[in-house]
This record gives C-alpha cells, sequence and structure tokens, in this order.
C-alpha cells in the first residue's frame, strides 16, 4: 500500500511484471480505451447537468471533481469484465495497467496545459489509482455475464446510479439515479465493439468478474 503524503489517499502500487510486455496491438487499445472512458465521463457530466438543471445548477467544482470520478470508476470496472473476454490471460494484467496509466496520462496532460511547467501530476495519479482500485472493491459483490441483460445487471447499473446520487448530496433522486445508470449501461457496447476490433486471438474464459 502506498500513502500519498498531500492527500493521504491510499492505493495499491502494482510494479510492472518483468519478462513479456505488453504487445503493441493492446498498447493501442488501452490508450484509446482510456480516451474513450474520459470521453464518456464528461458527456455523462454534461448530460446529467441538463437532464437536473434545478438540482445540479449550483453543483461545485469539487462534487463535480467527485462525480467525474465516480463515472470512471464504473467505466474501469465495465471495462475489467468485457476485457475477459477478448485480452488473453498471459496480457490481462498488464492490459489493465495500461488503460489506468492511459487515463492518467491523458488527463495529466490536458491539466497540465491549463497549468503550465509548474503542474504536479502526482495527486491526480494517486487519484484515479485509489478511485479505480476502489471501484473493483465496491462492485464486486455483482456478478453476472457484462454483455447480457439481466437482472443482476441492472441491479449493477442501478448501485452506480445510486452512488453517483449520493455523491452529488441527491440521495434517492431518480433522476440521477436513472441517466446515470442510463450512462454507464450505454458504454457497455462501446467498450465492447473497441475491443471486439481486436484481432482474433481465441477467447479469455470467462466474463463474469
Amino acid at each position: 500500500m502506498v500513502t500519498c503524503p498531500s492527500c493521504q489517499a491510499s492505493f495499491t502500487h502494482r510494479p510492472l511484471p518483468q519478462g513479456k510486455r505488453l504487445s503493441q496491438e493492446f498498447r493501442t487499445k488501452s490508450w484509446t480505451l482510456g480516451e474513450l472512458m474520459i470521453a464518456i465521463s464528461r458527456e455523462s457530466m454534461t448530460l446529467l447537468k441538463r437532464q437536473a438543471p434545478n438540482a445540479l445548477g449550483a453543483l461545485d467544482r469539487k462534487q463535480e471533481w467527485e462525480a467525474f470520478i465516480d463515472f470512471l470508476k464504473v467505466l474501469f470496472n465495465i471495462a475489467d469484465r468485457v476485457a475477459t473476454l477478448y485480452i488473453p490471460v498471459s496480457e490481462y494484467l498488464q492490459f489493465l495497467d495500461a488503460v489506468e496509466d492511459a487515463v492518467i496520462d491523458q488527463m495529466n496532460n490536458a491539466f497540465r496545459k491549463q497549468a503550465g511547467p509548474g503542474y504536479d501530476e502526482t495527486p491526480l495519479k494517486v487519484s484515479i489509482a485509489a478511485a479505480f482500485e476502489t471501484a473493483q472493491k465496491f462492485y464486486l459483490s455483482h456478478r453476472f455475464m457484462i454483455t447480457d441483460d439481466s437482472p443482476d445487471r441492472d441491479r449493477y447499473l442501478k448501485a452506480f446510479g445510486e452512488a453517483m446520487a449520493n455523491t452529488l448530496g441527491l440521495k434517492g433522486n431518480k433522476m440521477i439515479v436513472t441517466t446515470a445508470s442510463m450512462c454507464a449501461g450505454s458504454s457497455i457496447a462501446a467498450i465492447k465493439a473497441l475491443l471486439e476490433s481486436i484481432e482474433e486471438r481465441g477467447p479469455s474464459p470467462s466474463g463474469s468478474v
């Protein structure tokens, strides 16, 4: 476990495995998937504000950032579940690490352009790493096939919607719960389509992480 000296957030540091490196194809896919996750999170936040302008009109920057991170959490968990169908076991964990790194690098690049040369990358890196680990723990109890419509998947998406409403200080707000759940559910097809474009290699053994 590693603790950030400034914000005190804790996360598990996973050193890159020695030996075989992630293939170029999967490195490229991980970067593209990171771009997709950030774009979906941004667009979802915009949709939430549009659907509930009165409730979210006075949203402060801290709440908005925490809500954005919540979207990244569920998207990382969805990507994890979909990846089990398309990424070989030998590269699966490296691929997930590469997706996390891609999100961190892309967001840091964007913030660096705004803040200038004095920008400190560490807080965001710690924040995203901790968020991704928290997501795996939060959604661990939900077991289902990610690509199939099912009551279990519906409960998973609703759990995310409720978590989002809580983050926004609007616990139980049906509009927030429904809209957030819909955004997360819609992302499944987009992530699946991206990973399906990987050359045929033979399926991974499980899709119900």
